[in-house]
């Protein structure tokens, strides 16, 4: 079993955001986790938690994110365990999901173009949904599953390590993860985790 890594990943964003830091690269340690054969992504959440690099993020009172982080010989698997006190799921026609809660990942597979992965964690058939921009990903290529918390939700993803253009001795893969809120007045905002938008971005290693 794969130890798990602790980070503080909510103290290095906030310092972040306190400098302003320009586009690009932000400075933050990111590392996932070999998983071992047979984990293909599947829930439920205990799993993830054993198996994965965790790094916590505050982004306002009461809102907060656990990013889980891990791979194996195909695939990148990232899990989300999100707070939230009120879930609004009522956009699920939209291609950017704008009028619900929802996550939002960015990367740069192909250079300076960045791809943009929507997550639905729920829909009005209760199942989550994914939207892609960017890039003719097939959908087929990425999974995405989802459980109802209390008080949030959790999330997962499995990725192609192809899609990500993730060749042997490749073992860096920049990535912006946002956290899209729609509050009880149907106002909506998006949390970035790195920098301050969806320009900025952490590199996430492939730890052995």
């Amino acid at each position: 079993m794969t130890k798990k890594l602790v980070g503080t990943g909510f103290l290095l964003v906030l310092l972040v955001l306190a400098m302003g830091t320009p586009s690009g690269s932000v400075n933050v340690p990111l590392k996932a986790v070999r998983v071992g054969d047979g984990f293909a992504g599947a829930l439920p959440d205990n799993a993830w938690r054993e198996n994965m690099a965790a790094y916590d993020f505050v982004l306002r009172e009461g809102l907060s994110l656990r990013l889980l982080a891990g791979f194996d010989q195909d695939h990148l698997y990232l899990g989300f365990s999100v707070k939230d006190p009120f879930l609004n799921f009522a956009d699920d026609f939209s291609l950017d999901f704008r009028g619900s809660d929802h996550l939002r990942l960015i990367f740069w597979p192909l250079g300076p173009t960045p791809v943009t992965l929507y997550l639905l964690p729920s829909s009005k058939i209760k199942e989550p949904l994914l939207n892609i921009s960017g890039v003719s990903w097939r959908q087929t290529s990425v999974t995405v599953r989802s459980s109802s918390m209390p008080d949030g939700y959790f999330l997962t993803v499995a990725i192609s390590l192809a899609n990500l253009g993730v060749a042997p001795g490749h073992r860096e893969i920049p990535v912006q993860i946002g956290v899209h809120e729609v509050g009880g007045t149907g106002e909506a905002k998006t949390y970035w985790l790195f920098g301050t938008g969806p320009q900025d971005y952490a590199t996430l290693v492939l730890s052995r």
